[in-house]
């Protein structure tokens, strides 16, 4: 087992949360080719919040459509394949929201029904980030997994995901910490793999970060 009250390097990490209060973009599609032309154009924070913020439990999705798009276009196009191709859009790592957006186009290009019209327009939204930060510092790994059990499922997604996928970091702060303090390339890749697009309920995702760790600290 590892000793978790080892400080590596003496490199902390410091906890942070956010919120993603939503804004009115003003762009409506009222079929595929409106969406399309929409995705091409909103800002990345409308792809980012359309795509990941049914992470967070507040915005409640089947667990078969895990975005926006891909429901909009089940619910509303009543285009089944399509919204099943959409669903399964990877958001993993080394993936930014951009190479997203480029996937999102090159799919729903496929489509031949690009004038079929939905029964009611889907609306884009963006958001302003209110990042703030938690009274929370860690050393020592076993400090590091007490804060992962306990901290907000916000800030778990902010340091996981956000700054990751929007390029405000090359990886995520989690794989970025226990390698660069303590030297675990084996776990922080293992913490890579996990595409947070294959979540619709924020503690899943707590549990399987939670998982991951104590399968390699505590054996």
């Amino acid at each position: 087992m590892m000793n978790l009250d080892s400080q590596g390097k003496g490199i902390s990490f410091k906890f942070y949360a956010a919120y993603y209060p939503p804004v009115y973009t003003k762009v409506k599609a009222s079929s595929l080719s409106e969406l399309i032309k929409g995705i091409s154009t909103v800002d990345k924070n409308s792809i980012f919040y359309h795509v990941f913020h049914p992470m967070l439990s507040s915005h409640v999705v089947p667990e078969d459509l895990p975005n926006d798009f891909a429901f909009w276009l089940r619910e509303s196009l009543h285009d089944e394949y399509l919204a099943e191709v959409i669903a399964d859009i990877k958001g993993g790592e080394p993936l930014t929201i951009e190479d997203i957006r480029k996937e999102l186009l090159e799919l729903l290009n496929t489509s031949s029904h690009l004038d079929k019209v939905a029964d009611y327009p889907f609306v884009f939204i963006s958001f302003i980030p209110v990042v703030y930060p938690l009274d929370i510092e860690v050393r020592t790994l076993a400090e590091f997994m007490d804060a992962i059990a306990k901290v907000p499922a916000r800030s778990l997604f902010y340091h996981f995901v956000y700054k990751r996928v929007m390029s405000v970091s090359k990886r995520n702060d989690f794989t970025t910490w226990l390698e660069d303090n303590f030297g675990l390339i084996d776990l922080g890749e293992k913490l890579a793999k996990i595409d947070p697009q294959t979540y619709t309920e924020e503690e899943d995702f707590r549990k399987d970060l939670l998982k991951i760790l104590e399968g390699d600290l505590l054996k």
